[in-house]
C-alpha cells in the first residue's frame, strides 16, 4: 500500500458513481442533539485551524483519501452495500461538528439512522477531466463542519474498476485509511456472496477521545515527559525541528509541493537489513534513523540527530480496526558524536526510539500546551518529521499485490518536509513531501543516496558505511 499525493493519482476514465447520505440521514444529523464527547486534542487543533483558515480567506485543512482497485464486473449494490456498513460501524465517521454556545461541539449520528443512496453516474473519457472532477469532490465534500465529511465513490469500468474515498483528517488518519481498505473489500466481497461480512468488534474513537482527554488534563507543567518536550525544543532553538537539509526556502516563504519518492531496498535486502539490526540489539525502525543520522552528519557534519515522529494510540485492543485519528508525536534525539559507524549509532537511536515509544500515551498538542511560550511557532509546518510504517502487517495486506491500494493526500504548499519510510511487499519505500524549490530535489537525490549506502554497507556486513555513503551523497 503506497502513500502518495493526488498529483501522482491517475485513475483511468470510466463511469463516475458516488453515494451520498439520504435526505432522512441527513435530517438526523442536523436534529442530533450535542454529543457529551469533546473534541479530541488532534481535532480541537484541527478544527481551530480550519476556523482560522476560513476567516482568513485562506484553504481549510487537507483532505486525506484512498483507492483500491476491484476485478471483475462491479456489483453496485454490493459496493453500497460495503460503504454503508462502514460507516455504520464507525463513531468517527457518524460524528460531525458545529458551532454551538460554548463554542465547537460534537454530534454524533446513530448508526440506525445511516442510509447512503447512489447519485447519478457521469461518464468520463478524459483523464484530466475525471481528475479535475475528483479533485474538486475530495476539497468540496470533506469540509469537517458540514457532516459527512466524506466522499465515496467509484469508477465502473468492464473488467476492473477503482474505489475511492477521501475525508477530513478528524475522522482518521494514515492507518485508519489502509483499515478502510480492508473493511470495504472484505464488506463488499461478502455482500457479492450475499453473507454478512466477517469483521471484528471494534470500540468507538470516541471512546479514546475521553481516555485521552482525561490523561491530558491529569498532566501538569512539572510531569517529567514535559520536562522532556521541554528539552527537546530547547535543543532545537526554541522551535520544533527542522529538515536537516538545507532545501532553498527563504524564512515566511512556502513553495508547492512535491513528493520525491524511491525505492531503498528491494525485499531481499530489506529482509536482510532487519536482521542486522536484530543482530546488532536493534530493531529496524531504530535503524532507520540512525541510517537518517549517519547520513546527514555525513552531508552536514551535523553530531545530532533531531526530529519528530508519529505514533499510533490504539492502546485498547478494541480501537484496532477502529477508524479514528489514533495518533500522537514523539521527539527521537540521539547524538552521533564519537561514533564510527553503524554498529556503534544503532544503540543510541534504540535508547531513542524507546523513549518515544513510552511517550505514545502522552498526547502531544498537550505537551505543546503545556510549554507556553518554550515553544514558538516559526513556519506554516509545524514541525519536520520521519515516520515508519510496515504495510505487509496490516490488516487485508495479503491483497495489496492485487487490489493496488494507494493512500492519497491532498497537494498542498510547504515550507519544511516530512519523511514516510514504508515497508511493503516490493521493499523498502521512502516518500518525501517537501516545498518544491529549485534546490530541493537535487539534496533530496543526494540525501536519497547516502541513506541507500548506509543501508546497503549494513547489509553486506554491517560496517560502518560512512566513506560510501559520503561518495554517493557527494556524487563520487
Amino acid at each position: 500500500m503506497r502513500p502518495i499525493s493526488f498529483d501522482a493519482f491517475h485513475p483511468e476514465p470510466g463511469t463516475l458513481v458516488e453515494w451520498a447520505v439520504t435526505p432522512a440521514t441527513a435530517a438526523a444529523a442536523l436534529a442530533a442533539p450535542t454529543d457529551p464527547v469533546p473534541p479530541s486534542y488532534n481535532q480541537q487543533l484541527h478544527l481551530q485551524a480550519d476556523r482560522v483558515a476560513a476567516r482568513a480567506g485562506l484553504p481549510g485543512n487537507p483532505w486525506i483519501g484512498a483507492s483500491f482497485e476491484l476485478d471483475g464486473r462491479l456489483d453496485l449494490a454490493a459496493l453500497e452495500r460495503a460503504f454503508t456498513i462502514w460507516v455504520r460501524r464507525h463513531g468517527a465517521l457518524r460524528s460531525g461538528f458545529r458551532e454551538g454556545p460554548a463554542g465547537v461541539e460534537r454530534f454524533t449520528v446513530p448508526a440506525e439512522l445511516v442510509t447512503l443512496e447512489q447519485q447519478p453516474a457521469r461518464p468520463f473519457d478524459c483523464p484530466a477531466a475525471l481528475r479535475a472532477h475528483l479533485a474538486d469532490r475530495f476539497a468540496t465534500g470533506t469540509d469537517p463542519f458540514a457532516w459527512p465529511f466524506l466522499v465515496l465513490g467509484v469508477i465502473d469500468r468492464p473488467s476492473r474498476s477503482t474505489v475511492f474515498l477521501a475525508l477530513d483528517h478528524v475522522a482518521g488518519d494514515g492507518f485508519s485509511l489502509a483499515l478502510a481498505v480492508w473493511e470495504l473489500q472484505t464488506s463488499y466481497e461478502a455482500a457479492v456472496r450475499g453473507v454478512e461480512p466477517s469483521l471484528p468488534e471494534t470500540g468507538s474513537f470516541l471512546d479514546s477521545c475521553l481516555a485521552e482527554l482525561a490523561r491530558g488534563q491529569a498532566i501538569g507543567s512539572d510531569d517529567p515527559a514535559v520536562a522532556h518536550w521541554r528539552g527537546f525544543i530547547r535543543d532545537c532553538g526554541g522551535t520544533a525541528p527542522t529538515f536537516p537539509l538545507d532545501l532553498g526556502v527563504a524564512p515566511g516563504q512556502a513553495w508547492p509541493q512535491h513528493v520525491y519518492d524511491t525505492l531503498l531496498l528491494e525485499p531481499a535486502a530489506a529482509a536482510d537489513f532487519e536482521a542486522a539490526c536484530r543482530e546488532l540489539g536493534g530493531g529496524i525502525f531504530a535503524g532507520l534513523f540512525a541510517a537518517l543520522g549517519l547520513t546527514v552528519r555525513e552531508l552536514t557534519g551535523q553530531q545530532d540527530f533531531r526530529t519528530i515522529t508519529p505514533l499510533h494510540t490504539r492502546h485498547e485492543e478494541s480501537w484496532l480496526t477502529a477508524m479514528g485519528w489514533f495518533i500522537t508525536c514523539a521527539p527521537v534525539a540521539f547524538s552521533l558524536a564519537g561514533a564510527d559507524g553503524f554498529a556503534e549509532v544503532l544503540p543510541r537511536a534504540q535508547a531513542a526510539v524507546r523513549t518515544a515509544l513510552g511517550m505514545s500515551k502522552y498526547p502531544a498538542v498537550r505537551m505543546i500546551e503545556l510549554l507556553g511560550d518554550d515553544f514558538q511557532v516559526t513556519r506554516r509546518d509545524l514541525f519536520s518529521m520521519v515516520s515508519y510504517t510496515d504495510y505487509r502487517r496490516l490488516p487485508g495486506a495479503e491483497r495489496h499485490r492485487q487490489s493496488q491500494p494507494v493512500t492519497i493526500g491532498q497537494v498542498t504548499e510547504a515550507d519544511d518536509s516530512h519523511v514516510w519510510i514504508s515497508r511493503q511487499h516490493d521493499g523498502l519505500h521512502i516518500a518525501i513531501r517537501h516545498p518544491d524549490t529549485p534546490v530541493a530535489r537535487d539534496v533530496l537525490d543526494r540525501y536519497t543516496a547516502g541513506i541507500r549506502a548506509v543501508l546497503a554497507g549494513v547489509t553486506a556486513g554491517h560496517g560502518p558505511a560512512l566513506a560510501t555513503a559520503g561518495a554517493a551523497a557527494s556524487g563520487g
